[in-house]
């Protein structure tokens, strides 16, 4: 596509140059009365200076936009999605789940929060560094972007918290929580053996729930199974530890 917008603007300059040679000629022509061969050689020249001024320019515009359409979409994607792990950052998401919401609430669909918080994650971080932590990070979310459905949406909650949102029962997340812990409690990362233990949250919109209340619930379930030792899924049908 962008090779033929640039042969486009070529054949446009080739236009432009034409209609620029032929009125010089017919100016030098009937209106100066120079001899027809030194006003076409005048024109004929004019017409080579202007058509390669034109798609030089033109080449130099064209890759202009293209440098400025790359460096528009890095700022897009940078206000979008987290630089360490590729998903969504908490505004974006929740700008998204929101509508997720909506869309559940107008057509009387199941909708359900996932909050999944690693436990002891600082501990990790202090034994092998941040570059680890990163890469713990960038695996859980590779893990959970491949166990996704197509319609669910992920992102990064706070710092060693992910969030999803899905139009699902709290029973069919709570399904795919256990998946999800089961799969990813003994990975390898750079030779080093993790055993990574996670304490899930799972919470479903009820008739008079808002989103907010819906996080909130997973935020309790999350806390409840924390109480209970950790590296477990929880999920609350009202709320339990606040109120």
């Amino acid at each position: 596509m962008k090779n033929y917008n640039f042969f486009k603007i070529v054949f446009l300059d080739t236009i432009f140059s034409l209609i620029i040679s032929f009125l010089l000629f017919f100016i030098l022509r009937n209106f100066f009365y120079i001899h027809f061969d030194i006003s076409f050689f005048i024109s004929s020249s004019i017409f080579v200076l202007v058509f390669i001024l034109s798609v030089f320019l033109s080449f130099f515009i064209f890759k202009l936009k293209i440098k400025i359409d790359s460096l528009n979409f890095q700022i897009d994607k940078l206000s979008k999605f987290d630089e360490v792990t590729d998903i969504y950052k908490r505004l974006y998401f929740f700008e998204i789940s929101k509508k997720y919401f909506e869309v559940a609430r107008r057509k009387n669909l199941p909708l359900s929060v996932m909050i999944i918080d690693i436990d002891n994650f600082k501990e990790i971080n202090r034994k092998f560094g941040h570059n680890i932590g990163d890469s713990v990070l960038k695996t859980i979310a590779n893990n959970l972007k491949n166990e996704l459905r197509e319609s669910d949406i992920l992102g990064r909650f706070n710092g060693d918290e992910f969030i999803i949102v899905s139009f699902s029962t709290k029973d069919e997340l709570y399904a795919f929580a256990k998946r999800v812990k089961n799969k990813i409690s003994n990975i390898k990362i750079e030779d080093i053996n993790l055993n990574l233990m996670l304490s899930i949250g799972v919470a479903q919109k009820n008739n008079y729930d808002s989103l907010s209340q819906v996080i909130k619930k997973a935020e309790e379930a999350i806390l409840l199974a924390k109480q209970k030792g950790g590296n477990r899924v929880d999920y609350l049908e009202h709320f339990l530890l606040f109120e």
